[in-house]
């Protein structure tokens, strides 16, 4: 199995921080393991919200989509032409066609 990019670029990182003038092999002891397990703990860190809500949007998306289908199928092909009905003295029957959806 290939070694991960990443990998070589920190191993090459510890490398430079060895070479350093101020290294000193008393504080090498467990350096490495603690930044490793450090790098560790931040990738096991529970994803933002707003990450969660990115990665959600195709299915908010496709959801207001088929709710739209749907909305337009079941809509009624019969409509109430409120203008004929609304004539002079039609109060009664205007109320009445809004109020049933007729």
């Amino acid at each position: 199995m290939e070694t991960d990019r990443s990998d070589d670029r920190l191993d090459r990182l510890f490398a430079a921080a060895r070479e350093a003038e101020l290294y000193d092999p008393q504080r090498e002891y467990g350096f490495e393991g603690r930044v490793m397990a450090a790098i560790r703990d931040r990738r096991e860190v529970q994803m933002p919200f707003f990450v969660w809500a990115w990665r959600l949007i195709p299915f908010f998306i496709s959801i207001v989509v088929l709710l739209g289908i749907w909305a337009g199928i079941s809509e009624s092909p019969f409509t109430t032409d409120l203008g004929a009905v609304a004539k002079i003295g039609n109060e009664e029957a205007m109320m009445t066609a809004f109020l049933t959806g007729e």
